[in-house]
C-alpha cells in the first residue's frame, strides 16, 4: 500500500470526506470539458472547418487521462483484488463440457444465420435489384427486431420444457429463413416488402441467443459460470463466418438466378441462405443425440416471470443494451458505413466484408476474456473498463470520418469491439449472481433489449449519414449513452459498498 493510501486511513474522516467531494467535483468539471471539446470539434468539422478537429481531438485525449489520473487520488481502495469464491459442487463435468461445445457451435450458426442479411444488402442492387441506401439500412436493421422480442421466451422454454427439446427445437426452426431468403433472393422482381419479411423471419436465429446461454447457465457452477458462458459467447463468431463466407458461396452455382439482366454478372444470392442448411440438420442432430436435460424441475412460465419485477434486470439490460447493441450494431451496418464513406479513399477503397468481419471476431474473441477476468477480478471492475473506453473510443471515431482517415477509424472501431466483447462477457457474469432464482428468465429479457441495442444504431446512422454525410453524430451518441452506463455500473456493481457489488 502506497503511504498515500496509508495517510488516508489514518486521516480525519471529515477531511477524507471532504477530499473526495473535491476530487469528484473536479472529476465531473474534467468529463464536462471533454464532452463540450468533442462536441465544438464535431460541429465545426460537420460546417466544413477541420482545422480544429485534431487539436480538439487531442485535447480531449488529455483530458480523459488526466481524469484518470485523478481518480487513484480517491479515498478508498479502487483496486479489486483476486478473491476466493464459494466453490459449488461440479456434478457431471464431462458431460456440461461437452455441452457447451455443442452449444458454442450451433451459437455460431445461428449468429451465422442471423447475419446474412449484413453481407447480401451489399451485393442486392448489382444483381438486378434497385434499392436505395435507406432500404439497404432497413434490410439489416429489421432483422434484429424479431430476434429481440423472441430472446424473452426462448429464455423462459429452457426451465420449463428442458434444455435439450428446446434447443434442438430452435435450432431446427432455422431451416424457415433459410428457405425463405434463398427462395426471395433468386428473382429481382421480388417486391421490397418480401425482402423485408425475409429479413425479418431471419430473426428467429437471434433468439437462439437466449437458449444457448440459458442451457450453459444451468450446467456449469458459480466458480466457472462466466468463463463458459464467455466460451460460449464465442458463437458470436458466427458474424464474421457469415461475412466472410457469403462473398465466396456466391459466386457458385448451384441454383440458376431468375429474371437476372445479361449486362449483371451472375451472382447465386441464394448460396448466402442455402448453404445453411446442412448445418441446421447435423447440430439438431448433435444436439438431440449429444446433450441430455439438466435434471432440474421444470418452472412455470409464470414463476419466472418475476424477472421482470426486479431492478436489476433492468439496470443489466440497460448495459447490455450498449455493449451487445454495438456489436450487432458494428456487424450488421459496418459494411455498409466503410462502403459509403470511404469509397474515396486514397489508394483504393478498403473491401468492407473483410475488415467488417475482422472486428465482429476481435469482440468475439474478447468475450471469454471478459468473463474469465470477472470470475477472477470482479463483475464489476470489468465492466466499468468496458465502458470507459467504449465512451472514449465513441468519441474519438467522430474525429475519423473523412475519406482518407480509415487506418484511425478503423482502429478506433477495433478498440470499441474488444471493449464491448469484454462488458458482454463480464454482464452475464453478473446476472446468476445478483439474480439467482431467475436467471433464465432474465438471461431472456437482458438479451432481447441487448439485441434492440443493435435496431437503433443502424437507422440512426443511416439517419446521420443521409443528413450529413457522415456518422460521427451517431457515434457521439453512442460514447455519451456509454458514460452514463459506466454511472450505473458503479453504482450498483462496481461500488464496493454496494449490496449488489460483484
Amino acid at each position: 500500500m502506497s503511504n498515500f493510501r496509508n495517510a488516508q486511513l489514518q486521516a480525519n474522516p471529515a477531511r477524507i470526506n471532504t477530499l473526495s467531494l473535491g476530487i469528484i467535483c473536479v472529476l465531473v468539471l474534467v468529463l464536462i470539458m471533454q464532452i463540450w471539446l468533442l462536441t465544438v470539434a464535431l460541429n465545426e468539422s460537420l460546417n466544413g472547418n477541420n482545422a480544429v478537429k485534431w487539436p480538439g481531438f487531442w485535447a480531449s485525449v488529455a483530458l480523459f487521462f488526466s481524469g484518470a489520473a485523478l481518480i487513484r487520488y480517491l479515498p478508498g481502495p479502487l483496486r479489486v483484488p483476486i478473491r476466493p469464491v464459494a466453490r459449488e459442487s461440479f456434478r457431471d463435468a464431462p458431460l456440461a463440457w461437452r455441452t457447451l461445445a455443442i452449444s458454442t457451435v450451433s451459437l455460431a450458426l445461428a449468429f451465422a444465420v442471423w447475419f446474412m442479411w449484413s453481407a447480401i444488402p451489399l451485393r442486392l442492387n448489382k444483381a438486378g435489384f434497385a434499392l436505395s441506401s435507406q432500404q439497404l439500412f432497413w434490410l439489416t436493421a429489421v432483422p434484429v427486431l424479431l430476434g429481440s422480442f423472441l430472446r424473452i421466451p426462448y429464455g423462459l422454454i429452457v426451465s420449463t420444457f428442458g434444455s435439450r427439446r428446446s434447443f434442438a427445437v430452435v435450432t431446427l426452426a432455422l431451416l424457415l429463413p433459410c428457405v425463405a431468403t434463398g427462395l426471395a433472393v433468386r428473382s429481382p422482381s421480388t417486391p421490397y416488402w418480401v425482402l423485408l419479411a425475409c429479413a425479418a423471419l431471419t430473426g428467429i436465429a437471434g433468439a437462439n441467443f437466449s437458449t444457448s446461454m440459458g442451457v450453459v447457465n444451468l450446467w456449469f457452477p458459480k466458480q466457472v459460470q462466466g468463463t463458459a458462458l464467455g466460451i460460449n459467447g464465442l458463437g458470436n463468431l458466427g458474424v464474421t463466418i457469415a461475412q466472410f463466407a457469403i462473398p465466396v458461396v456466391i459466386g457458385i452455382s448451384i441454383m440458376r438466378p431468375i429474371d437476372l439482366p445479361a449486362s449483371h454478372p451472375p451472382l447465386h444470392l441464394e448460396n448466402a441462405a442455402f448453404v445453411w442448411i446442412p448445418f441446421v440438420l447435423l447440430c439438431a442432430a448433435l444436439i438431440w443425440f449429444g446433450t441430455k436435460d439438466f435434471p432440474t424441475e421444470p418452472k412455470s412460465l409464470a414463476s419466472q416471470l418475476a424477472a421482470g419485477k426486479r431492478l436489476h434486470t433492468w439496470v443489466l439490460s440497460t448495459l447490455y443494451f450498449l455493449t451487445f447493441g454495438c456489436f450487432v450494431a458494428m456487424g450488421a451496418s459496418l459494411p455498409l458505413i466503410i462502403h459509403s464513406i470511404f469509397a474515396e479513399a486514397p489508394g483504393g477503397a478498403p473491401n468492407p466484408l473483410i475488415f467488417a468481419p475482422l472486428a465482429a471476431a476481435v469482440a468475439t474473441f474478447m468475450r471469454p476474456v471478459g468473463g474469465w477476468l470477472a470470475d477472477k477480478a470482479g463483475a464489476g471492475l470489468i465492466t466499468s473498463i468496458s465502458l470507459g473506453t467504449m465512451a472514449l473510443g465513441g468519441f474519438s471515431l467522430s474525429a475519423f470520418t473523412e475519406a482518407n482517415e480509415f487506418p484511425g477509424f478503423f482502429s478506433f472501431v477495433v478498440l470499441i469491439c474488444a471493449a464491448a466483447g469484454l462488458g458482454n462477457g463480464s454482464i452475464f457474469k453478473i446476472i446468476p449472481h445478483v439474480l439467482p432464482k431467475e436467471a433464465g428468465a432474465a438471461i431472456g429479457i437482458v438479451s432481447c433489449l441487448g439485441a434492440l441495442g443493435g435496431f437503433f444504431p443502424p437507422l440512426l446512422l443511416g439517419w446521420t449519414m443521409e443528413h450529413y454525410d457522415s456518422p460521427a453524430l451517431a457515434y457521439c451518441g453512442m460514447a455519451a449513452f456509454a458514460l452514463l452506463c459506466l454511472g450505473l455500473n458503479g453504482w450498483f456493481y462496481h461500488r464496493v459498498s454496494s449490496e449488489s457489488h460483484c
